[in-house]
């Protein structure tokens, strides 16, 4: 016999017994009086400094602090640890297993999650799309985000313009340009076809020259077109759906589901990966091409961005204006290789 404590299942009121093992029952007496067979009780798997459980039929339970006493009644219950609790014991298995899990995790987040997102984005209707933009945009305008462009008519025209010129008739596309300190010279595409341009992004483009050029109008005519094969492709739908299942898998392995509740401030900052920017850079050259414009100022802009300017434009545009173009650099990674396609695009 061994002192144990008595817990019904049906209330936290613990009841001190004394638990005994018998002609292949246990017997309870104190408190509580009872009896259960020794084949229809199930012994929990131990833990270093934790009582050992016993679960009956009925769904009580009993538990015993005295280690020593624990491991009486486990080998008198003919308990046996579990294949993965015996593994756990060598050090070569807990190591293999490690591998084996940080394997898992790496070939699921790098392949399989974008895998699955994508056939997840393919086969969700057109009106989430539009659900998730129109979130994305009322929240952008809630907290005070977007605010009224500074720019003069005549250029914000000359912009609507060009997006009226490159969007093809099968994209449903809008564009805003809006005075957005938190976005520095960027674009941003949104899944219902909503392209938020900042003030900055057109200033940037305009640069010394003080008006919309050839040149210019090229430029950000390529910047639209890439904006709008995002949305054509679907890259914002895909970025979400990635997100979502990357909070899942977090949460399913670290019990975190913080992540979750962060996933609608994803939109407002797309960070695209390296595969859908080539995608959005092809999209964008055939779009060009199909308008008659020039790929060879896209990738001008592209190298000046990323190399920075040059010492005369430096003099010419105030130093804040290159500063906040490495927001346009950290959601669009750019490379040597990205604006040597586009160059190639404008010799063929």
């Amino acid at each position: 016999m061994t002192t144990a404590y008595f817990f019904d299942g049906r209330s936290a009121r613990r009841h001190e017994v004394a638990l005994g093992v018998a002609g292949g029952a246990i017997t309870l007496v104190g408190a509580i009086d009872r009896r259960y067979a020794c084949g229809d009780t199930r012994v929990a798997e131990p833990f270093e400094g934790t009582p050992t459980v016993l679960y009956f039929p009925d769904g009580a339970r009993c538990e015993v602090d005295e280690p020593e006493a624990g491991r009486m009644l486990r080998a008198a219950l003919g308990y046996r640890a579990s294949r993965a609790v015996r593994l756990t014991a060598h050090t070569w298995s807990v190591l293999a297993a490690l591998v084996l899990l940080v394997a898992l995790v790496l070939v699921t987040t790098f392949w399989g999650i974008p895998t699955a997102a994508k056939k997840i984005a393919d086969e969700l209707p057109p009106s989430v799309d539009r659900s998730l933009g129109e979130s994305a945009v009322d929240a952008l305008r809630a907290s005070g985000v977007l605010r009224q462009s500074r720019l003069s008519d005549e250029w914000l025209a000359e912009v609507q313009q060009l997006m009226r010129r490159v969007a093809p008739p099968d994209v449903p596309v809008r564009l805003l340009i809006h005075d957005v300190k938190a976005f520095g010279a960027n674009a941003v595409a949104l899944p219902d076809g909503t392209i938020i341009m900042s003030d900055l992004m057109v200033r940037l483009v305009v640069g010394k020259r003080g008006a919309i050029g050839e040149t210019e109008a090229a430029q950000l005519a390529g910047v639209l077109a890439h904006e709008i094969g995002h949305v054509r492709l679907r890259h914002g739908t895909r970025i979400l759906a990635g997100s979502s299942l990357a909070a899942a898998l977090s949460a399913s392995l670290f019990g975190d589901f913080s992540a979750v509740a962060a996933l609608p401030g994803v939109l407002a900052g797309l960070s695209y990966s390296r595969e859908m920017e080539a995608e959005a850079d092809d999209y964008a050259i055939a779009l060009l091409r199909r308008n008659g414009i020039s790929t060879l100022p896209l990738a001008d802009l592209f190298e000046r961005m990323e190399y920075g300017p040059e010492e005369e434009d430096r003099k010419e545009a105030p130093g804040w204006i290159w500063e906040a173009a490495e927001s346009f650099m950290s959601s669009h990674p750019l490379s040597e290789e990205r604006a040597e396609r586009l160059r190639e695009a404008a010799g063929e």
